[in-house]
């Protein structure tokens, strides 16, 4: 399960931050993770609950905004939802779209003291 070791990376990002502004203690993690991140949410969570967690982390909150994905044709330069890598364009039907949004997994802000 990849999901443990990515949610360990952002425990150490995260703890590392707090320490240097001399944090006691993080109450909140946010993150953005777009639904075609390659992650499945529910194993995720599943980290987030269970994962090994400094002092400085024991109570941390995690709340996790799904991003849903958007593609741009590089043709007409329409954006469109998508739930695929790969779609064509619903105004001009090319095949040469790129997602733009919808594949990050990124901290998008955190809480403490």
């Amino acid at each position: 399960m990849h999901e443990l070791s990515i949610v360990t990376n952002i425990l150490d990002t995260i703890e590392e931050n707090a320490i240097s502004h001399n944090a006691t203690i993080v109450h909140e993690i946010e993150l953005e993770v777009g639904e075609l991140a390659g992650v499945e949410f529910d194993a995720l969570e599943f980290a987030m609950e269970h994962a090994p967690k400094s002092e400085l982390l024991k109570n941390v909150k995690f709340n996790i905004l799904k991003v849903k994905p958007i593609a741009k044709c590089q043709i007409c330069q329409f954006e469109f939802e998508t739930s695929e890598y790969a779609s064509d364009c619903p105004k001009c039907k090319s095949f040469k779209t790129e997602i733009i949004k919808g594949n990050e997994l990124k901290i998008k802000s955190f809480k403490m003291d």
